[in-house]
Order: structure tokens, then sequence, then C-alpha cells
């Protein structure tokens, strides 16, 4: 397994800092991988005199044991500094031929005399978020967003074990065995949490970026990970692959953040605080429209609980999520936004967003200031109740999620028709009416499934699944008035 195999092997420079490179290698390693530590070996024997190397390879049915053993062997063979390497990080980002820079990385992390120091890679499949990780929690983690990473060096609570420079004295002050299976964290987040309680710091020099080489031998790094995000798929109607958790994480944060409450379990204590005040509301005349701008916090509360923690929820949104190609960008109402977790995303990932609800809502002011924090191009449209009317505005998608049922009869089914004449042909309403069955619920007026699915299809809007359905392409269709709607309604 390993190049020297005993403290200091005879012919180690006792005086020179010993570097074990430490690679868990699963399965056969691409060429391109070979190629890359090819170089990488040349530069450390060319260009790091004042050092001496040995390299651990240890293959891995399972992660947690490879990295531990090669652990165990940077201690054993008395190295001051342990370089963890995957075998999927892919050096030199650019491809530049004969690049020397890209394979220098390693003197730049020694010269930042940290306990332990990553670089920044991003995932290559889900989110492609950045590896690096801040503590939201007691036990709780996320990924940082992209303008949280400041490519210079900075703390983090967390830095992917893709790449670590390791001072291999940390290892031996942390309980055995330094890595366990990874049922709770990943090796990573293992590693980092036991350092910090014994005081060591973790760091990222985020100036140093390694491409993540996937299964099929596509490279993913800051230029291109957008095309990758969320995509892989089995063949059928289904995209299988759920949204990861940053998704949701994020929206958690933030939401800590705007309503002052410290996590999603107090969040939900304030979930349903508010329910008990609407049969009230009714009697003393208040409207719909002025109802939902009342407790404001609770509000987000229970949209962020209801989103996050119902798994039959997260599905649905996960399937809206998933569905959406990104390649080009496209024009989408969020109708009824709410919090807007597929408003907030579908910005991100490029598209021209539009956010519709009431004004004056607590939901809609979150999503205004989560958009503002973020630097994310949302637009928004703020009604005072009922059906707003989007001009000569068109959609590819919209989104009408928990939404319809909130409006009474006859007035649902003008927003309906009102949705469908936007959407262009061939584009899509996701809605959710043909699974629901809530009719208890203090705020829905109706929850008649088939005559949702049959309203759509008199409008031209297709069943594809319970909560998509696609746009016909009628040609002979024309925008008409929105009176006109209600005088039929």
């Amino acid at each position: 397994m390993f190049g020297l195999s005993k403290k200091r092997a005879d012919h180690a420079d006792p005086r020179r800092p010993l570097i074990l490179v430490g690679i868990p290698c699963y399965g056969p390693v691409p060429p391109k991988i070979l190629e890359e530590y090819m170089r990488f070996a040349f530069h450390l024997g060319r260009r790091l005199p004042q050092y001496d190397f040995t390299m651990g390879i240890r293959s891995k049915s399972e992660q947690f044991r490879a990295r531990h053993h090669i652990a165990e062997g940077a201690i054993a063979c008395g190295a001051d500094y342990t370089l963890m390497i995957d075998d999927d990080m892919v050096f030199n980002v650019l491809g530049t031929q004969g690049a020397t820079d890209a394979y220098g990385f390693v003197e730049k992390l020694i010269a930042h005399d940290k306990d332990i120091c990553g670089v920044l890679y991003y995932q290559k499949e889900g989110m492609c978020a950045p590896v690096l990780m801040t503590q939201t929690t007691d036990r709780g983690y996320r990924f940082l967003r992209e303008e949280e990473v400041e490519h210079k060096l900075q703390k983090v609570d967390v830095a992917g074990g893709g790449c670590l420079l390791i001072k291999t004295k940390v290892f031996e002050h942390l309980a055995y065995p330094y890595f366990g299976p990874e049922f709770e964290w990943g090796t990573d987040v293992q590693l980092c949490r036991k350092a910090a309680e014994k005081g060591y710091e973790t760091w990222a020099d985020t100036s140093i970026e390694f491409a993540h080489l996937r299964v099929e031998q596509s490279e993913v790094s800051s230029r291109n990970r957008h095309q990758f995000q969320v995509e892989d798929q089995i063949p059928g109607e289904y995209k299988t692959q759920f949204i990861t958790t940053a998704v949701y994480n994020d929206l958690i944060a933030d939401a800590c953040k705007w309503t002052g409450y410290q996590d999603i379990d107090e969040m939900s204590t304030y979930a349903q605080a508010f329910h008990d005040h609407w049969q009230a509301h009714k009697a003393a005349g208040g409207t719909d429209a002025a109802w939902y701008r009342l407790f404001p916090k609770e509000r987000v509360c229970r949209q962020v609980w209801f989103n996050t923690l119902s798994s039959h929820k997260r599905k649905m949104t996960e399937f809206v999520l998933n569905t959406v190609d990104h390649t080009s960008p496209k024009d989408i109402l969020d109708f009824g936004c709410g919090i807007g977790i597929p408003a907030y995303y579908f910005a991100m990932k490029g598209h021209r967003v539009l956010a519709a609800d009431i004004a004056g809502t607590g939901t809609l002011e979150f999503l205004k200031w989560r958009a503002k924090e973020h630097h994310v191009g949302l637009s928004f449209y703020e009604s005072l109740g009922g059906v707003p009317a989007f001009g000569d505005r068109t959609f590819d998608l919209v989104v009408a999620m928990d939404v319809l049922e909130h409006l009474p009869d006859g007035e649902w089914q003008v927003a309906l028709r009102e949705i469908a004449r936007r959407i262009k042909p061939g584009g899509v309403l996701f809605a959710n009416n043909a699974v629901l069955d809530d009719p208890t619920h203090a705020e829905h007026y109706w929850a008649d499934r088939a005559a949702f699915v049959q309203a759509c299809m008199k409008v031209g809007l297709m069943p594809f699944n319970q909560i998509a359905y696609t746009k016909a392409d009628l040609t002979q269709t024309q925008p008409t008035s929105m009176e006109d709607d209600l005088a039929h309604a």
C-alpha cells in the first residue's frame, strides 16, 4: 500500500518534511486521471526537492475504510502531512498543455500553514454545489452558495475530502477510528467536525479550483456546472434523481434569518398558530386578501414547514424542478408563489421568472428579501387579490401549486382560463389540484379533482400526469378579455 512502510524509511532525509499522498481508489481509474497524476508526480519530484514524498493507494469498497487506512499509514510512516486526493480530481481545469501552475497547489496549501486545508471543486451530481460547508445547527450543515465562495483563503466548517492537506498530528489527537460508517455524516464532515472539537481549524483556498470527473468522463467545474445541475435521469416519464437537500437547507437558513427563529423545529411550533383566527376574520367581514397579509412570520414558518417536512409535497416540488430544461432561458410564471421555491430556483438557473402573489403578504416579502439578499434576478407582480391580469405576457411554464383551491367557485375557473391563454403552445402548467383532497382546510374553498381536470382539458391543457398539463397547439385560440371570462364563469 505505502511507499514507506515504517517510520522514516532509510533513504528518506530526516531533515526534510515527509508528505504522504493518499488516494482512495474505487475500481478502474480513467486514463485522464492517470495522466493527471503522472504530471502531478513529476511536478512534485522536480519542483519540491525540499520535501520527501510517499504514496498510499487504497482500494475502497467503502470510502471511510480507505480514508481510515490512509490516516493510519501516514502516522505509521511518520509523515508530517497527509495529502488526500480522490481518484476523480482533475487539477488542470483549463486543460492547458504543458501547464505547470495547475500542479503547484501543494506549495500553496503548505504555505498557508493550516491544520486542514482544502480547495474548491463542485459536486458532480445533484445541484453541483461547491463542496464546502458551513454549519447551520449543532448537527446540521449546508453547502456554500456560489456568492459565498471568496476565491481566496477562507475559513470553512467543512472542506471536501476530494483534496485535503492535513497536518498528520491532527489524526494523532482524534478519537480512534479516524473515520466511521457514513450513517449521519460523510467522511469530510466527520474529519472536520472531530478536528474542530479538538481546536483545529478547517480552511480552503478557493482560488485553487479542481474539476470533478463524472462517470461518463465529463468534467464539472465553475465554468460548466450549471448544465449538469439536477439533470441525471433514466428513460421514462419521470426524472428520478431528487433535488439535493441544499435547496431546502438554504431555504431554512434564509427563513431563520428573516423570521428570527432559530431552526426548523422552532418555526414548526409557529406554523399553525394563526389558523384558528380564520373564521373570526371572515365573520367580521374581512377579505381573503387582507387575511393573507396577517401573521407574516407565521405564514412563512408554515410554508417552510410544509414544503420541507412533507415528503409528498417535496416529491411534487422535486418533480417540477427536475422537469424543466435549463439549457436555454424560459419565461416562467409562479402564480400564487408564496415563499416561491420554484420561482427562486428557476431564477437562479437563469430563467426569466415572474413571481405573482398578493401585495403585502409576509411570504411575498420574504421572497423579495431573499432574491435581493442573494442577487437573484426575480421579477414580481403584486396583486390586490383575485385574478391578476398579465396583459400580453405569455409563458413557457406556469407553476400554480397549492393555489387555485384558495379561490371560490367561479373565480378559480376564470383564473385557470387566464393562465391557459398565457401559456405558449407546447408549454406546461404545474398544478396539484387533481391530487388534493383537503376540503376541511380553513382556506380551501373546494376539492373537486375531477372538475379540475375537466376544466383544464376544456381550455386546451392536456394531462401529462397528475400535476403536469401541456398546452395544445390550438393556433386558432386567441386571448380574450378577462371581462368576457367573468361573464361566462
